[in-house]
């Protein structure tokens, strides 16, 4: 028992160490909103909402879950995955900030559902319209504007930022016109003009800006919003001609793909209706009255030797200044090109007073026997011989006998002949041999035949690079001549070309009509008239 005397003594007290709320680590919200348990448990009483960067000092961990002190005295528990190291981004709306990724997609609306605009670049500026949770509204140095995820940008300019994305591919014009420029900006100067449908190559694509070169050999940019890399409309147009087959043998199939099933086929020289076509394919109607589709590219317009030709092979010159290639061995017959001094020739079969040849540059059709030789000449011919054989002329073309006063009235007339040859003959965007042509690939054509070169093409390059300029007004053509270039504009540049074959006419290449003959008259009127034949 303890003494009546003995000292009475406190307890012993051992105190505990709170933590220091400086040493602890300190976290962030990464989430939001985010709740503060009371217990590792999310069914227990919720004690406080957090949100984003919110800081909160880490007492522990248990699990899935760390504890925490938060202000006010709150003790708890949130979800480890609600909180990080580091605070999260916040774009602020009139914030101008970085892309972080190498290529970001810009898109319509608030989610990765919504189509992409375009896309933006490692470095690149963009500012925030309106800023939002997860997306942002902005607008990138280049003019973009889209939604883009709050992630994949910031405030802090990267390392190995991408200036551009090369491509190296075809993209065709999506509106009616645009402007090319000389530099990636709005107020770069406008170098040229193209024109909805019209094919450009894409070098290169910063995400605002593509890098181009026009079929004309223009090197420019051009705004991304313009261009799609969807091909025009490729529609059949109604053509009721006579082709043959080109190749020994050509399948006819149901529909125009190499897939589909072999309804009949055609033999060399074997003729075929030509109901319609579109660039790559005909719909033809055969003898037995089979119809079917047969690659445009194995046929052609040319008809087949006669009787009296012999099938035959090698190489032929020609060995007069300038000689014409006829579609039958006869003067009457349209003309198919213009072949000059030198030019080589592959025989391919030969009759009394004619040879069936192809050129080099893939025309077949018939030469005067007497204009070609089997070696090849060294000397031209001399000028002013006139016309020799009916199939061509010698001189280079010039005036016959020397008695015209108008020196370049034979080639006129050539240019004329040619261009009417080519009635009939498909439209195709790019187009620009007797297979299809576009616009600007029919004066290509026409005028290579006649010996000019590297012409470009493009109605607008042509515009300002082919010929001189000829005054006229309104629809007095009087002072044109056959062969004229006739431009057409739709306020800026040239969307369109003909070929003047005198008494109010051209002959043009136009989509859903291909090469046809047009009243000017009942057309639009011109912007401009060139002269390339003084």
């Amino acid at each position: 028992e303890p003494a009546d005397t003995a000292e009475e003594t406190d307890p012993e007290i051992h105190v505990l160490d709170e933590p220091d709320p400086e040493t602890l680590p300190r976290l962030y919200v990464i989430k939001e909103p985010a709740v503060i348990y009371a217990a590792p448990d999310d069914s227990s009483e919720e004690l406080a909402t957090v949100y984003s960067n919110d800081v909160l000092l880490m007492t522990g961990t248990e699990g899935d879950w760390t504890q925490v002190q938060y202000k006010k005295g709150v003790e708890g528990y949130i979800k480890s995955s609600h909180v990080g190291d580091s605070p999260v981004f916040i774009p602020k709306t009139g914030e101008s900030y970085y892309v972080q990724n190498r290529q970001v997609y810009v898109r319509e609306g608030p989610g990765t559902q919504y189509e992409i605009l375009g896309f933006a670049l490692r470095g690149l500026t963009v500012r925030v319209v309106e800023a939002g949770d997860e997306w942002s509204l902005i607008k990138t140095e280049h003019g973009l504007t889209g939604h883009m995820m709050n992630e994949l940008f910031g405030p802090d300019k990267p390392a190995n930022e991408v200036t551009e994305l090369e491509r190296g591919r075809y993209m065709y014009i999506d509106v009616e016109e645009a402007n090319l420029r000389e530099s990636p900006s709005l107020d770069a100067m406008i170098v040229g003009y193209a024109f909805q449908y019209d094919r450009i190559w894409q070098i290169s694509d910063n995400g605002g800006w593509s890098k181009v070169r026009t079929e004309g050999g223009v090197e420019a940019y051009i705004f991304n919003n313009l261009i799609t890399d969807k091909a025009p409309p490729n529609p059949f147009v109604k053509t009721n001609r006579k082709l043959y087959a080109a190749v020994s043998q050509a399948n006819v199939r149901s529909s125009p793909t190499t897939d589909a099933t072999v309804v009949g086929v055609v033999k060399l020289n074997q003729a075929v209706t030509e109901l319609e076509a579109n660039d790559a394919w005909s719909k033809v109607k055969l003898e037995d009255g089979t119809i079917g589709f047969i690659r445009s590219d194995l046929l052609t317009n040319v008809t087949p030797p006669p009787a009296g030709f012999t099938a035959s092979s090698g190489t032929l010159y020609v060995k007069t200044g300038a000689a014409n290639i006829r579609s039958q061995p006869n003067t009457s017959s349209a003309v198919l090109t213009v072949v000059r001094f030198g030019d080589k020739l592959t025989k391919k079969a030969v009759g009394k007073d004619w040879v069936m040849v192809t050129t080099s540059g893939g025309v077949t059709g018939y030469i005067s026997s007497d204009l070609t030789s089997t070696s090849k000449p060294s000397t031209p011919p001399s000028t002013g011989g006139g016309s020799s054989g009916g199939g061509g002329s010698s001189g280079g073309g010039g005036s016959s006998g020397g008695g015209s006063s108008d020196k370049n009235a034979d080639l006129r007339q050539r240019v004329v002949d040619i261009a009417r040859s080519a009635v009939g003959t498909p439209y195709r965007l790019g187009g620009k041999t007797m297979a299809a042509f576009d616009c600007s690939g029919l004066v290509k054509y026409v005028y290579e035949a006649i010996g000019y070169r590297n012409i470009p093409h493009g109605s607008d390059p042509q515009a300002r690079q082919l010929g001189t300029r000829v005054s006229f007004s309104g629809r007095d053509f009087s002072n044109l001549k056959p062969g004229d270039l006739i431009f057409f504009s739709r306020g800026s540049g040239y969307h369109h070309v003909g070929i003047y074959i005198g008494n109010n006419q051209m002959i043009h290449a136009v989509s859903g009509s291909g090469t046809t003959v047009t009243n000017l008259m009942n057309y639009p009127l011109a912007a401009r008239v060139n002269r390339v034949l003084d």
